[in-house]
């Protein structure tokens, strides 16, 4: 029995002959890091409300997030995910269709002051996403926080170039 070798999408672009051109963010791109805040000062956070954080720059791809958060009460939990790109396609359509829990699903923030990283996850559907459009990362809350105090960290990391 003989052992295969299987080649990456990227390694099987450049032994290609002639060689293809694999996208520069890709093999040289640069990490970049955009943190933001917000202090939580309502007494209830209702799950229909939203917190808009960081823009997402188009042509990026997302490689981790963390979130950190003191506890906020008896209840909440909260999806980390974005908004649709404001950038329509030919059809009028959101180049990026929004996704609500994108990097993060039901994260407890109830029971005790928590931190959040998104590389401790599993098929989510932002790890490695390329974004074709700017788009708005968001918090919501997928159950309510009745007692939210304190200030919810989140710092995006991401390759772009």
């Amino acid at each position: 029995m003989t052992n295969q070798v299987y080649k990456g999408a990227n390694r099987t672009l450049s032994d290609s002959k002639p060689s293809q051109k694999i996208d520069f963010g890709d093999v040289y791109g640069k990490v970049r890091v955009s943190y933001d805040s917000w202090a939580v000062a309502e007494a209830a956070i209702e799950t229909s409300d939203v917190v808009k954080l960081m823009k997402i720059p188009k042509n990026s791809r997302v490689i981790g997030l963390e979130m950190k958060s003191p506890d906020q009460g008896t209840t909440g939990t909260i999806d980390i995910g974005y908004a649709a790109s404001e950038e329509l396609d030919s059809s009028g359509s959101p180049v990026e269709a929004a996704d609500a829990d994108a990097f993060g699903a039901a994260v407890d923030v109830k029971t005790a002051a928590a931190f959040y990283s998104m590389s401790d996850q599993v098929s989510l559907a932002g790890q490695f996403k390329k974004f074709d459009a700017e788009v708005d990362l968001q918090l919501s809350f997928s159950e309510a926080l009745d007692a939210g105090t304190g200030t919810i960290e989140v710092i995006l990391y991401y390759i772009v170039e």
